[in-house]
């Protein structure tokens, strides 16, 4: 068999597809671009993830109508939507939850539903399937918290976090591969070992205890989760990117208990302001939710007004989803559409200027630039302070090569990307 993956959504469904891909491959077939197969591994965290993940399999499913190709889809839209996929998809020859994964092999040939309670952690060993120096390392599974809005514990299970001699394994594994940015995911990746008396701190000491020319990313950390050794730890050590994801999801008090988030406004006013005391020169990336259930246009304003306070250099903003099955499902107070859209909008205006301004000042600065690739003359790649994928980009002039990480000038800063020489 000759296979293509669509991987669709998160860093962590990337690295299931890795995993995917490999298991694949040790069985005798093959990643190609003459391919028969087509897997495509779904999203389905909010409204909209679902659909392009539905509209993505009915258009393979069109193309394979017209060539004969199986069609295989696996992930989160199977475990959320479950047998009713196997009704609305006759197309579709072979659904696959994410708990068959390392049957994945044995099942190819098959036709028909897999999907059994429990959950997947496994995801090493993996072909990584992207061009770059830089790669994710997952190390843990699902999600604890609980928050409101969110549908990861129904789709992926309550926290598991992987062995820290797995995890090394692996990481060691990708340096001996040349990776040197090591993005480390999770749900929330400050909840690690939370059941196993592991913590986040503990797995960055072992991590780090190797030798060698790399550098660590950490992706995604709930504000309750960061505390004072912590933050030391990424000031102190070099290696550890001077760049924190920190969602903060909204900055009233009513919304985040609504939310469920566990934490006050002044709680992550106190909290932001340690962080950058401490560490002057981070780089911080947040996101918010507009238009949740309750959300007063005054509430909003406030909103705005912390983000005007506390100048994130990236951020992301949802509108709010209604999710069904989720306790904000049934909360009063919804949000008229039109008005989360324009709320979405205002605060996208607000954060183009703040984004403008802070990364001016990197202007005539030399940095670490990585570079991915090529478009239209420039080399593309991103400055070390922006991460793959969700970050801003870096058009790299000069004598360099895909696959580098080089010292570069930027010459330039525009809204969200940077002009580079090397």
């Amino acid at each position: 068999m000759e296979f293509k993956i669509i991987s669709l959504g998160c860093p962590k469904n990337l690295v299931e597809s890795e995993y995917i891909a490999h298991r694949l491959e040790e069985a005798g077939h093959v990643l190609s671009e003459t391919y028969d197969t087509v897997i495509i591994n779904t999203c389905a965290f909010i409204g909209d993830a679902a659909k392009e993940s539905i509209e993505t399999v009915l258009g393979e499913a069109t193309d394979k109508s017209k060539k004969g190709k199986k069609l295989i889809v696996v992930g989160c839209l199977v475990e959320r939507y479950r047998e009713k996929l196997q009704r609305l998809m006759p197309e579709v020859d072979l659904f696959i939850g994410r708990s068959f994964y390392p049957e994945i092999e044995m099942l190819i040939d098959k036709r028909g539903f897999f999907l059994k309670e429990g959950s997947f952690s496994e995801t090493f060993p993996r072909k990584i399937l992207t061009k770059s120096p830089s790669a994710y390392l997952k190390i843990q599974e699902g999600c604890d918290n609980r928050c409101s809005y969110c549908t990861v514990p129904a789709i992926r299970g309550g926290l598991q976090s992987r062995t820290s001699e797995s995890v090394k394994e692996e990481f060691l594994w990708l340096l001996s591969k040349g990776f040197q940015e090591i993005n480390i995911v999770g749900q929330d990746i400050t909840s690690y070992g939370k059941y196993t008396g592991l913590n986040l701190k503990k797995l960055l000491k072992t991590l780090l205890d190797t030798e060698g020319d790399y550098f660590l990313r950490l992706l995604y950390m709930h504000p309750g989760g960061i505390d004072e050794e912590l933050i030391e730890m990424i000031k102190e050590e070099e290696r550890i990117i001077n760049y924190m994801d920190i969602p903060i999801q909204h900055s009233e008090d009513r919304i985040l208990n609504l939310m469920g988030r566990g934490y006050t406004k002044k709680q992550l006013e106190v909290l932001l302001d340690k962080i950058k005391k401490e560490i002057p020169d981070i780089t911080l990336r947040t996101t918010v939710i507009v238009g949740f259930p309750g959300e007063t246009e005054e509430m909003f304003s406030s909103l705005c007004a912390f983000i005007r306070r506390w100048e994130f250099d990236m951020l992301g903003s949802f509108l709010y989803s209604k999710e069904e099955g989720t306790p904000a499902y049934k909360l009063k107070g919804h949000v008229k559409k039109g008005l989360k859209q324009d709320r979405y909008n205002r605060i996208m205006e607000i954060q183009k200027d703040i984004s403008k301004k802070r990364l001016k000042r990197f202007e005539g600065k030399n940095m670490k630039v990585i570079i991915e690739g090529e478009d239209e003359g420039y080399k593309v790649g991103r400055l070390i302070t922006q991460a793959p994928d969700i970050d801003g980009l870096a058009f790299i002039k000069g004598n360099c090569r895909v696959g580098e990480i080089r010292i570069g000038k930027i010459v330039k800063t525009l809204d969200y990307d940077v002009i580079v020489e090397v």
